[in-house]
């Protein structure tokens, strides 16, 4: 198979309510999108890694860290934007690089390295012909089986499960965790989403699968690295 061409997409817009500016937030004297940045330079498989962004202020990092940066428009840096909309535009705007297939990392997953971004292309690859798109995933906290709604006035009617012999490992139920998706430029297009039959997981591990919605996930990813990682 001739060699595949591939760009990373990493979408970083500003105006986060959880965590102000919690893509650019520092940890360990770096700001959070560098992270993936880096790690997707040092991987060395892209033809380009573009940041998507709203802000001035975050191209400039992410120009300094190496990436290449499309600004994109309020309209696609709302709270309710779809993922897809997002991507699209980045697929319309580098249709002169004749990617393949594309990957998108995004920035709160500090802990997804270049060897994960490694793997999970050399796996796409390996299975090019069977599937077209891909997801990480890492193995649930909590199986499918213990996962309910409540019904009315907090009723467990949805519970009617007898789990006095419930053992945690006699379950292998998994869970996106953010950190790679994959998709082939075209197939992508039509689909508008990363998962179903054609999709393969790449499984990672639980710490490297963090992602950071808030303060805590935050501080775990600091004590983490303090305790763990030297990089």
């Amino acid at each position: 198979m001739q060699k595949l061409r591939k760009i990373a997409i990493i979408p970083a817009r500003s105006g986060s309510k959880g965590l102000k500016d919690k893509n650019i937030i520092d940890l360990y004297s770096k700001p959070l999108i560098a992270y993936s940045i880096e790690a997707a330079l040092k991987s060395g498989v892209f033809e380009k890694v573009f940041v998507t962004t709203d802000s001035e202020k975050y191209a400039y990092i992410s120009k300094k860290y190496g990436a290449d940066v499309l600004m994109r428009s309020n309209e696609l840096a709302q709270d309710n934007t779809p993922t897809f909309d997002v991507a699209e535009d980045v697929l319309k705007r580098t249709q002169n690089i004749n990617a393949d297939y594309f990957v998108l990392l995004q920035p709160t997953s500090p802990l997804r390295n270049e060897n994960h971004i490694k793997e999970a292309v050399k796996l796409f690859e390996q299975n090019y012909d069977k599937f077209d798109f891909l997801a990480s995933v890492t193995k649930a906290h909590h199986p499918a089986v213990l996962v309910h709604p409540l019904g009315e006035n907090n009723s467990m009617k949805y519970f009617d499960i007898d789990y006095s012999n419930y053992k945690r490992q006699n379950y292998n139920d998994y869970t996106p965790n953010g950190a790679v998706y994959i998709a082939k430029v075209k197939e992508y297009l039509v689909q508008k989403h990363f998962y179903g039959a054609k999709s393969i997981a790449y499984i990672m591990d639980e710490v490297s699968s963090i992602d950071i919605d808030n303060i805590i996930d935050l501080e775990l990813v600091k004590i983490i690295k303090e305790k763990y990682i030297n990089d």
